[in-house]
């Protein structure tokens, strides 16, 4: 199943990374476990592109075939588009679900720092897309260092936030590590870096 991971889901090696920087087996295996979870939801939504594809056709030649031979099965119709739309829905829930928890495991046995809002970005999307925000973040932590870090959120915009305090998670202490981060609220204006 590893080379399907990497084949299909390109956030394998970042999650390598973060395994082996983690502390703890228990964490190590829950990052694997939702990992998997991620890719089978990948894959389920992948697989359901042809089911899309082709049950129109289907539905058609049901619809002859039965017409013709005077066959009054409506329930199939239910079970084609039960499945056509139920696996990719499945698919698309279990990797938004898998993909969130997966990120958090990955953290969970990291550093938990309060910062402040440097700058925010605006990312304007496009279409239907609302704008997504990249805070550029830092944290000064005992004995000088100074962390930085890309924040990406979605909603609402933050600008109202720049100069005020952030908490986020990182699992090294590496200063330019810029993508070491997972947003962890808006807390009030201590500043720390710990291990929970």
């Amino acid at each position: 199943m590893k080379w399907l991971d990497q084949w299909i889901h390109n956030a394998d090696d970042q999650t390598e990374d973060w395994m082996s920087k983690t502390g703890s087996p228990g964490t190590r295996t829950r990052i694997r476990r939702w990992s998997r979870m991620e890719t089978i939801g990948v894959v389920a939504t992948l697989a359901a592109v042809p089911l899309l594809l082709l049950a129109p056709l289907a539905t058609l030649a049901f619809a002859i075939w039965f017409s013709v031979a005077g066959i009054g099965r409506t329930d199939v119709y239910w079970w084609l588009w039960g499945i056509a739309v139920g696996v990719p829905l499945v698919g698309g829930v279990l990797m938004a679900i898998a993909s969130g928890r997966r990120l958090a495991a990955c953290f969970a046995d990291g550093y938990v720092s309060t910062g402040r809002v440097d700058r925010v970005i605006e990312c304007p999307g496009s279409g239907d897309d609302t704008a997504s925000y990249e805070l550029r973040v830092s944290a000064e932590l005992p004995g000088g260092v100074v962390l930085r870090r890309k924040v990406y959120r979605e909603g609402s915009s933050p600008l109202r936030r720049v100069g005020g305090p952030i908490r986020f998670r990182h699992n090294t202490l590496d200063p330019e590590d810029l993508h070491d981060v997972l947003f962890d609220g808006f807390p009030g204006a201590e500043t720390k870096a710990v291990r929970p």
